[in-house]
């Protein structure tokens, strides 16, 4: 599809690319990845034609046809969501197709596209890519802002089109699902993987050790010949030995092992304590136009929580969270306040509101009155900012070394209460990691919007679901949300397996307290061995029965991809529209049936622990 052929590319003193070269197959599905300030996005303007290279070329296929889904999506005022999808290039009829396929109702084509969530407006950008039925797809971080029914779904599709993928993301989770091939950025230079992001991993760690153990013994044969050459150099009858081995020192070509970046390494400063009452909301109601968020909504958060507020996208999550930080007011009801409570507010967009005229420091000077230039100075080099890069305009920087500078401001002046929405986007992994191990360590109040699970089970203490209006609190963390959600909809579907005359567990109370009583595990593991063994007959019924049931879903799952992934159903969009949505169902299910399934497994290897420990 093109070929990257010897690219060097640099600005001033930073250098991108050296003699990069890769080779874009057709129907292969690239993740393109490498630390922040790389330069992924760059090598996609290269190719786009937007920017070019020093040196070398980008080849394309004759009347290749690109189609290009940016990290920052372009903004489009006045214009509803049909509008922004056909843009008078396609027809309204393959517009709707596409956006029905998408998840949009009728009723959501006339919505102007300036009220959508994130989400919503990289659905419709996509539509409106997928009009134009592209030969290459190029996406930039497309899974920031998608909760996970649409990530799935989006997925899904990418894995079923033929289209030509090359993807900047720093999900690995999403590249391990989606991808067949990695390019790595890395010491300037494009290397290729086969595989998905696990595999690359592997490949790579496994490069690395060939190529250090073949630096080692290189650099004994070295030492060994340099050894003889100093000690005979002076000898008459060794003269010609020595001048042999000079001249093999000569032409030696020496392995470099090049050491990899350092990584974001900060602590949020230790701030004042604030009173036990942090925030309150008390009778909010917000509302976009015809769109109802909240009508009559209390909200609360107490001093030390870590609370993440989850949900769909649209749901009215950034909405809270803009609340809370007093950036967006209530149309009716009261914010207030607690005693010592101070907060910082990063929005979902923060690296977008900084200056792109100033430099990084004059970015951190602005969040202060006080602060001296030497510690401005140390918070810059905290996030790999030194030297002379701490002198680059805003406007020069990636998506995530921007990223970086907001987080960085938020350390200017400490503050005990964080609001943070979307805080890991545009990330590399690396620094997603130091960011979790900094936030899990700060003792303030923490509330929270993120996609990331992994980010979500090590920092969340508290889950609150936003749903239809309304704030559904979980005390516990991610893992227990989880675990609750999964026993709620076994206790739904028993309740519905009752309704439907089937024949039901033998107990006589009710179905939730049934589905209780199956997953609460012996709370006393030195009980009677008789009650043991019954409940590890039961558990063992449920988890062969769980077992049942994810693979007759699984199975489910496939068909409904086969019927999906045939082109003609693209034609009957109402059709393919309710298969898609059922198909979200089956998934649904599915992860709720495993989350289960690991509950009971975990319960049943308890209850033979205690057995084992009683023989």
């Amino acid at each position: 599809m093109l070929q990257i052929e010897s690219v060097s590319k640099q600005y001033s003193t930073k250098v991108l690319l050296t003699e990069a070269s890769a080779h874009l197959r057709p129907n292969s599905r690239v993740g393109l990845v490498g630390p922040n300030g790389a330069g992924k996005t760059t090598l996609f303007r290269m190719v786009l034609g937007e920017e070019s290279p020093d040196e070398g070329s980008i080849r394309k296929r004759p009347r290749l046809r690109i189609g290009y889904l940016p990290q920052e999506l372009e903004t489009i005022t006045g214009k509803t969501v049909l509008d922004a999808a056909h843009r008078d290039e396609f027809p309204e009829h393959e517009a709707e197709r596409i956006l029905m396929g998408l998840g949009f109702s009728e009723v959501d084509f006339a919505r102007p596209i300036d009220n959508l969530s994130g989400g919503y407006r990289m659905r419709v950008a996509l539509a409106h890519l997928l009009l134009s039925n592209p030969d290459v797809l190029m996406l930039d971080e497309p899974t920031n802002h998608l909760d996970k029914p649409t990530q799935r779904w989006f997925e899904q599709f990418l894995i079923n089109s033929d289209m030509t993928l090359l993807i900047i993301s720093h999900d690995t989770a999403f590249l391990d699902r989606v991808v067949t091939h990695i390019w790595e950025l890395r010491h300037h230079k494009i290397e290729e993987y086969r595989g998905n992001y696990s595999s690359f991993q592997a490949l790579r760690a496994e490069r690395d050790a060939q190529l250090q153990a073949s630096a080692t013994r290189q650099s004994k044969e070295i030492a060994r010949v340099q050894k003889f050459v100093d000690r005979f150099r002076y000898q008459a009858n060794k003269a010609s030995q020595v001048q042999s081995r000079i001249k093999q020192l000569e032409k030696v070509k020496r392995i470099e092992v090049q050491r990899d970046p350092k990584r974001v390494k900060f602590r949020f400063p230790l701030p004042s304590t604030s009173g036990r009452h942090v925030l309150d909301l008390v009778g909010i109601s917000k509302r976009y136009g015809e769109k109802v968020i909240y009508e009559t909504l209390d909200f609360s958060v107490e001093r030390g929580q870590r609370v993440a507020l989850v949900g769909e996208n649209g749901a009215g999550k950034s909405t809270l969270l803009k609340m809370l930080a007093g950036v967006l007011p209530p149309d009716s009801g009261t914010r207030t306040v607690g005693h010592g409570a101070t907060v910082h507010y990063f929005a979902q967009h923060q690296a977008e509101t900084l200056n792109p005229e100033h430099t990084i420091l004059e970015s951190l000077e602005e969040a202060t009155t006080h602060a001296e230039m030497n510690f401005l100075r140390g918070i810059a080099g905290a996030f790999l900012f030194t030297g002379l890069d701490q002198k680059k305009l805003v406007k020069a920087l990636s998506g995530g070394e921007r990223n970086r500078v907001a987080l960085a401001r938020m350390l200017v002046e400490p503050a005990n209460t964080l609001l943070l929405d979307e805080p890991t986007n545009h990330l590399d992994p690396a620094s997603v990691d130091v960011l979790t191990d900094a936030l899990a360590e700060f003792p303030g109040t923490i509330v929270f919007i993120s996609h990331d699970p992994t980010f979500l089970a090590r920092i969340a203490t508290r889950i609150v679901e936003i749903e239809d209006g309304r704030a559904r609190n979980f005390i516990g963390d991610y893992e227990y949300y989880l675990w609750k959600k999964a026993q709620e909809f076994e206790s739904i579907k028993e309740t519905k397996e009752e309704l439907d005359g089937k024949p039901q567990a033998k107990s006589s109370g009710p179905t939730r307290a049934m589905a209780q009583q199956i997953q609460t595990p012996p709370k006393d593991s030195g009980g009677n061995r008789r009650d043991l063994t019954k409940t590890q007959a039961r558990l063992e019924k449920q988890v062969a029965r769980a077992e049942s049931e994810i693979a007759d879903l699984e199975q489910k799952v496939k068909a409904r991809e086969s019927e999906l992934a045939d082109p003609a159903l693209y034609k009957q969009f109402e059709k393919w529209n309710v298969l898609h949505q059922e198909q979200d169902g089956l998934k649904r299910d599915l992860e709720r049936m495993t989350s289960r399934w690991e509950s009971l497994s975990a319960e049943l290897e308890k209850v033979k622990k205690d057995l084992d420990a009683q023989s």
